[in-house]
């Protein structure tokens, strides 16, 4: 990128010399801008760090005023619908043939030299060298040691470096390590003497809507719901935006905003840590623990949040993938040696069962590198998955667990989201419960209520307290739903509305959306609402962000109690068969979701908008506007200094170019003339050429 940046300049300070421009002025006024530039950003870092509990209330406060209090009705979405189908395609399978045999495997806690790569490449010596983690961004390597077997003592994962008479062969491998001083405090008699006493095995995905795991991994959605009868949470919807405000309430009960501030960009702020993890939980009462996440340079805790300064559970993953993510280029792509990358996660869990047989275990894991920026991609998993399932239960390691089989929210940044079913999915992403056949039988009643409430709104808070439940479980007669969260083991009742769940409005699924022609009267005033909002954010920086105009409206909806809903008044039959729909109920906001093209940049954002009736007037936060295309390069001036601007800034670089320049060609004009004139307007387009090639 420097390097292009630089052949660009150097390209421009050629063609300004042709107008007598000399080029030690030209640095200069370039290094000047570029000083003047950092003074500006360094007086604003702390741009939109509002106070949390003034944000917090906020949220509060729009829930109470603004989210459906009205019993959700799901949205029918069928999983095969044309408009969502025309998105859908295989990909070829991972192909690591290329890479080779593995000369060492890792199983269990034992890493051993293959027999086969001894035969093919005659006497092979190895070495051994421990990665040890120093923090969540840091590992250093032990003591290499040769050997032809390695016990894993000291970590999880070994840097392994062999060579033969002919070839070398380095890797980074993985297993579970027997920590003795783990293996003596896991006991399920430290539980207590009500807990289920089952294990806990938790494994998600990165961005797959519950019908997106239907469609691309439809193997493993048979095996899962038929042979292993999971049932899977139809009402689940998500609570905010991206993994984090995802899986942060799952983990911790908590949104991150109720939780200690930890942050990067904001000095002197917490470790992730300080969290009240629920893991921490499985742990005090006699738990193994392990926490497994790839895609290290986009962890969920450590892309924009500080880390752990510890590690957050007995086994945890990410020094592998630390490691591993410098030496991805020696192999295929999405291969780690002679299987695919994530395949190594689901070899762990398996190694966690098999080493920790006998104790009480808990396992998140999370898996993103296939699904987070593709939505196709996920499919060549499939396979593999299956043959993941049928390992677990076949072993019996299902015999006596609990399997979550989840995702955080569906997908985000693709064509599909952008169709209003694509939207709707993605506030309801896939999860599921399976739980042993002796336990439906020996806990009817929690299993009972559990069925119940597939069908009912159900949200991450309420999956914490669900985990909660399985070490204490009571309260399982009928939910409070004036609480956030409730524990699936209780009976959800059907009137559990958005407001009841804490959901705000623009991330609950629950209402009808109806299109609005985008030459409805009211689409103008929308338009106006966002546009005004997102110079605003801006306007303190108008001279590195250039104000947006709107190009055209993609689309428009309207989103509202279903008619029927709003008019249900009682059951006008003993059966629940009729209803009496004579209630008469006034909506007093109308909430509209936009999408919308703005230039310059082509920049398209959607966004929900409040038209509250009474007063006629537009409510928009900043929280409710998101950026749905790529920026890429549009915001280079703002994105290390003021991240926070990079989804609405367009920087005014390229366009200051054009002005500097053609200043230089209007002098040139009058003082040489009208033959001078005529050069300086080819070279004029040249620049041009240029500046257009490098947006």
């Amino acid at each position: 990128m420097y390097h292009r940046l630089h052949h660009k300049i150097m390209h421009l300070v050629r063609l300004l010399q042709l107008l007598k421009i000399r080029k030690c002025t030209f640095l200069f006024i370039i290094f000047t801008s570029f000083c003047l530039m950092v003074i500006l950003i360094s007086r604003s870092s702390n741009l939109f760090d509002e106070d949390r509990e003034i944000k917090l209330r906020k949220i509060d406060e729009l829930i109470k005023t603004q989210a459906s209090s009205l019993a959700c009705k799901q949205p029918n979405l069928p999983v095969n619908s044309p408009e969502m189908m025309k998105f859908v395609h295989s990909v070829p399978k991972i192909d690591c043939s290329k890479a080779g045999d593995d000369w060492v495997k890792c199983v269990g806690s034992v890493c051993s030299i293959q027999e086969n790569a001894n035969i093919k490449y005659g006497p092979i010596k190895c070495t051994f060298a421990d990665v040890i983690r120093l923090d969540d961004f840091k590992n250093v390597h032990g003591e290499p040691q040769e050997a032809s077997t390695y016990t894993l003592r000291k970590s999880d994962v070994v840097h392994v470096s062999c060579e033969s008479s002919t070839k070398k062969w380095i890797a980074t491998l993985t297993g579970i390590r027997k920590d003795e001083i783990v293996w003596n405090g896991a006991n399920w008699d430290n539980l207590p003497p009500n807990a289920l006493k089952m294990d806990v095995l938790m494994f998600g995905f990165d961005s797959l809507s519950r019908n997106t795991f239907i469609r691309k991994l439809p193997k493993s959605y048979e095996y899962l719901t038929e042979e292993l009868e999971g049932d899977v949470l139809k009402g689940y919807n998500i609570v905010g935006d991206g993994t984090p405000q995802a899986l942060i309430p799952i983990l911790t009960g908590k949104t991150e905003l109720e939780l200690p501030d930890t942050r990067k960009r904001i000095k002197n702020t917490k470790f992730v840590n300080s969290y009240p993890f629920i893991w921490n939980d499985y742990k005090d009462a006699g738990y193994v623990t392990a926490f497994l996440e790839d895609v290290p340079e986009l962890g969920t805790f450590t892309y924009r949040l500080n880390g752990f300064d510890e590690p957050p559970t007995d086994h945890y993953m990410r020094p592998y993938y630390l490691e591993n993510y410098k030496g991805r280029s020696r192999w295929p792509k999405l291969c780690t040696g002679e299987i695919p990358r994530h395949k190594v996660m689901l070899n762990t869990i398996r190694d966690i069962f098999a080493v920790y047989k006998t104790k009480p275990k808990f396992l998140f894991g999370f898996h993103g590198e296939l699904s987070h920026d593709d939505y196709n991609l996920i499919g060549v998993a499939d396979d593999d998955l299956l043959e993941f399932l049928k390992e677990l239960n076949e072993s019996g390691a299902l015999n006596n667990s609990i399997l979550i089989l989840m995702a955080d929210h569906g997908h985000r940044f693709a064509e599909i989201r952008n169709t209003v079913q694509g939207k709707q999915e993605e506030r309801l992403p896939f999860f599921s419960f399976t739980f042993p056949r002796w336990f439906k039988e020996k806990h009817a009643d929690i299993y009972e209520n559990f069925r119940n409430n597939i069908d009912r709104l159900t949200t991450p808070f309420d999956v914490h307290a669900t985990l909660k439940a399985v070490l204490n479980p009571r309260n399982v007669g009928v939910a409070d739903i004036s609480q956030r969260a409730v524990s699936l083991f209780s009976r959800i009742p059907e009137a559990r509305s958005c407001a009841h769940a804490y959901i705000e409005p623009h991330w609950c699924a629950c209402l009808d959306w109806h299109e609005i022609p985008t030459t409805d009267p009211i689409v103008e005033r929308l338009g106006e609402t966002l546009l005004d909002t997102i110079n605003k954010i801006t306007s303190d920086y108008r001279q590195l962000c250039e104000p947006l105009v709107i190009a055209n409206f993609q689309w428009v909806t309207k989103m509202s109690p279903n008619n029927n809903l709003l008019r249900f008044n009682k059951n006008a039959d003993l059966d629940g068969f009729v209803a009496d729909l004579s209630a008469n109920m006034n909506v007093k906001n109308d909430m509209y979701q936009l999408k919308v093209m703005m230039k310059p940049g082509n920049s398209l954002f959607e966004a929900s908008i409040t038209h509250n009736l009474n007063t006629d007037t537009m409510q928009l936060k900043l929280g409710d506007i998101s950026r749905i295309n790529m920026y890429g390069r549009q915001a280079r001036c703002i994105e290390n200094d003021l991240p926070q601007l990079r989804k609405y800034c367009y920087c005014r670089d390229d366009i200051k170019w054009r002005q500097y320049v053609s200043y230089q060609f209007l002098d040139a004009e009058m003082t040489l003339g009208r033959i001078v004139c005529c050069e300086v307007k080819c070279i004029q387009k040249t620049v041009l050429s240029v500046l257009k090639s490098d947006m």
